[in-house]
């Protein structure tokens, strides 16, 4: 087989070079490519900025490129509605942020991409996990116990208040039916359609209700109205139902997204794309028995790896924590990989150890 290699760097708008002497792959529909492993990046405010024009999600959710003292980063803005105004009159949309996720000037297009549909899909489930509320049964206000805003300092140092106890009687069925009419997701009622025992599981056919016709008139999430679906759970206790149901409208949520994420109008993540396919584009565009064959490219691409690699190193520093993770690394005999650059500095309580 011919390897045909690039004589010069080629930047292109998303600050990618080509390795020196990069090689051709050939992939299986007979089309030449240099794949991103052969590339190096630079990436920059406008490079992220252009990478995420092209990519497309969910209406209600905005793709932000922006850089601080600590570099670049993008951040999820999200269009909506506060999910703890359950009350009777239509609420005013409002625009919220998602946490910074840091890009490194060297991190590859194709994971920005994927960084940038990691953050739509917990930006949502952020949401998602406020919808599922209970009545608290002494007090009889709502609660969204899934939320990430509960207290958890609060609830290590007071773990006695959130163990499991019988609140209702009867058997687990009737148990689990009586929890439910405390229960809503995004103020849809939740009702057992079905039992199905299982060998080691129970298999429950469940079915949402329609929100308040104020909450369709403002038209978020529609696709949860009257959905009928199946929760598996290897318990029947309330509390591991609880669980498992927040569990499976997290992976309705993530379904959806994937669905509805496109980059240059490509559903990289949509059932639909072929996981066998895929496997055998990765294979095509691997060929490294062939191309660490020609001395020059191998070195500058085993370099680059390992600079790349090496980038991403951090410090243990002092306390706690460094003698935590400290000893953890002593305790793997010939641990191989990048060490953190000051593990041979200190020792555990900030004795010194004299690299050997």
């Amino acid at each position: 087989m011919t390897v045909h290699y690039l004589k010069t760097h080629l930047p292109c708008s998303c600050c990618e070079t080509h390795m020196p002497a990069a090689p051709l792959v050939v992939l299986p529909n007979g089309k030449p490519a240099i794949p991103q492993h052969y590339l190096q990046f630079e990436q920059t405010l406008l490079s992220l900025q252009e990478i995420l024009q092209d990519i497309e999600t969910l209406p209600q959710f905005l793709l932000f490129a922006d850089e601080d003292s600590g570099g670049l980063y993008l951040q999820v803005g999200m269009i909506g509605r506060e999910n703890y105004d359950r009350g009777e009159n239509l609420r005013q949309q409002k625009l919220v942020y998602g946490r910074k996720w840091r890009i490194d000037s060297n991190t590859p297009t194709s994971e920005i991409i994927q960084t940038a549909y990691l953050a739509v899909k917990k930006a949502r489930e952020h949401e998602i996990r406020e919808l599922l509320t209970l009545v608290d049964l002494a007090s009889g206000k709502t609660s969204a116990p899934f939320s990430t805003h509960q207290d958890l300092p609060l609830m290590a140092n007071n773990s006695e208040l959130v163990q499991p106890v019988p609140r209702f009687t009867g058997d687990e069925l009737t148990v689990l039916q009586q929890l439910l009419t405390y229960c809503r997701f995004g103020e849809r009622s939740i009702e057992i359609v079905d039992l199905l025992p299982h060998k080691q599981h129970f298999i429950l056919d469940l079915k949402l209700g329609n929100t308040p016709v104020v909450r369709r008139v403002e038209g978020e999430m529609p696709e949860f109205n009257e959905m009928e679906f199946s929760v598996i759970v290897g318990s029947l206790k309330p509390e591991q139902f609880l669980h498992e149901l927040m569990e499976t409208f997290i992976r309705f949520s993530d379904v959806f997204v994937a669905e509805n994420f496109r980059y240059k109008e490509f559903k990289r993540f949509s059932r639909d794309v072929d996981p066998v396919g895929i496997a055998a584009l990765s294979v095509a565009s691997r060929p490294y028995a062939r191309d660490m064959e020609n001395a020059q490219f191998a070195t500058h691409f085993r370099n680059l790896n390992y600079q790349t690699d090496a980038s991403r190193v951090p410090k243990l520093g002092q306390g706690a924590l460094a003698d935590k993770n400290r000893s953890a690394i002593f305790s793997v005999n010939k641990l191989l990989g990048h060490l953190p650059a000051d593990l041979m500095e200190t020792g555990l309580s900030g004795v010194g150890v004299i690299a050997k």
